[in-house]
């Protein structure tokens, strides 16, 4: 499904690094971001950054999956940190009801895409710095045969609060079109009720 899919996204944020796709030029990628951050970091960069960097860029770049339209990494205000945002399009039936794991549904509107939610919750990262405040959101926008997912991986809430503006921006000037070349839209849909508030996106939250 997603080979014949096409997607077009871009965000104003800083940060913000598209990852090649599986068999592209990584090295190429790694080292020619690699410089873009160093820049971007400005008197921040140190040494240690030198030797780091590169391993973190790829370490995301491993994380790349083939059902992906488009990946990135985000590394906001200019830290050592990154998340990753992936867009991709499922089939309808596979979306779930996100509400009986505990998320919270609200609605959104995208200029491009219509209707759809977002999706918050917390979530665990015990792995990477555990009893840490962490999260994960996404946006999903259904037609009633395919569903444009938009999301970003869990995370530290202080990276996913940084991330929040370029993704907004993103997400609502994204464009996808169906393999027969017409624009998709979403619509609402019974299995996409808002029902209550999110978990905090904003900057600073909790």
């Amino acid at each position: 499904m997603t080979d014949m899919w096409r997607i077009s996204a871009s965000t104003a944020a800083p940060g913000w690094l598209g990852m090649p796709g599986p068999g592209g030029d990584d090295a190429g990628w790694v080292a020619e971001r690699s410089e873009g951050l160093r820049r971007a970091f400005g008197d921040r960069w140190t040494p240690e950054l030198d030797r780091a960097v590169p391993v973190l860029l790829e370490a995301g770049l491993s994380r790349r999956d083939p059902d992906d339209l488009l990946a990135w990494q985000v590394w906001p205000g200019a830290l050592p940190v990154f998340a990753v945002v992936r867009a991709r399009v499922v089939d309808s039936a596979a979306i779930p009801d996100w509400r009986e794991s505990g998320a919270a549904v609200q609605p959104f509107r995208s200029a491009t895409l219509g209707d759809g939610v977002q999706v918050t919750a917390t979530a665990s990262i015990d792995d990477v710095q555990p009893g840490a405040a962490a999260g994960f959101v996404l946006y999903a926008f259904d037609d009633g045969a395919a569903t444009v997912v938009v999301s970003v991986e869990p995370t530290l809430a202080e990276v996913l609060a940084l991330c929040m503006p370029g993704l907004r921006d993103l997400v609502d000037g994204i464009e996808v079109h169906r393999p027969d070349g017409s624009a998709f839209r979403g619509s609402p849909h019974p299995a996409f009720v808002a029902d209550q508030a999110g978990w905090p996106l904003e900057e600073g939250a909790a």
